[in-house]
């Protein structure tokens, strides 16, 4: 699964806090970073991509207007969706944002269902391209758990999460705590190997269940998501080459069947 980062950008502690529990409570594919102050704001425009930006209207040494202008001169987000949240729907003000360009807002007070359609008008992972989350087949994840591990099939994978298929007996909460998967490509790709150096289960679907000790049942076949916190740099070029060999290999495919 490919995970929306999404920035929220306010002064207000519980204005974050409040933004960040809808979001978390409506959508299952984000990842929220805070700024509470514009210039720690502009500092993370330069370090990192985001899918969304959602805004206050006010700073102490900025606004949000003032923002997005600055936004926009940074190469990595000057495509980001922005969202102004401000408390004030007059015409006059809703005038003045898009004289400035800024053609996403929402007005306060507003609901986790207004929220989570803005994100999803301004960002829709329906319309990422396909490739963004690769099928991986024959390929193998060792999940690494304390001083233990555990194989696994990886169903597929892009450089925000994996989604493995796992056969174990291990302990449930040992596979929750795991941080650390390695990924073992195929003979295709000469065994190439990737370390995920972080990452954070994000979902667990049981398929089959161990009754050995019913009542107190284990999952023993499921299917688990992780993001992909951190990967290193160059494991992440090897990804992206063995993404590309596997798009033109599906190329060449789809080429024979049109003959």
């Amino acid at each position: 699964m490919r995970m929306r980062k999404i920035l929220i950008v306010h002064e207000t502690r519980i204005l974050r806090t409040l933004l960040k529990t809808y979001l978390i409570s409506e959508l299952n594919d984000v990842v929220i970073i805070e700024a509470p102050s514009a210039s720690e704001a502009l500092e993370k425009f330069k370090e990192q991509k985001f899918e969304v930006i959602i805004c206050g209207m006010q700073f102490k040494q900025a606004d949000g207007i003032a923002l997005f202008k600055e936004l926009k001169k940074e190469e990595m987000n000057k495509e980001t969706p922005f969202i102004i949240v401000t408390s004030t729907g007059s015409k006059e003000n809703i005038r003045h944002l898009k004289e400035n360009d800024i053609q996403h807002y929402l007005i306060s007070p507003f609901t986790p269902i207004e929220l989570r359609e803005k994100i999803n008008t301004v960002c829709d992972p329906r319309q990422w391209r396909t490739h963004d989350r690769i099928s991986m087949p024959d390929a193998k994840a060792v999940i690494h758990i304390n001083n233990d591990s555990v194989d696994a099939d990886v169903i597929n994978m892009s450089l925000e999460g994996i989604l493995c298929d796992i056969t174990c007996t291990k302990s449930y909460n040992d596979l929750l705590n795991s941080t650390h998967i390695t990924v073992i490509f195929p003979s295709q790709f000469d065994n190439m190997q990737i370390k995920i150096l972080w990452c954070k289960l994000l979902r667990v679907n049981v398929f089959r269940w161990n009754e050995v000790y019913f009542p107190k049942c284990t999952p023993e076949h499921m299917r688990v998501v992780w993001q992909i916190i951190k990967i290193s740099d160059e494991d992440k070029e090897k990804f992206e080459e063995i993404c590309k060999k596997i798009q033109k290999e599906h190329k060449s495919i789809d080429e024979i069947k049109k003959h």
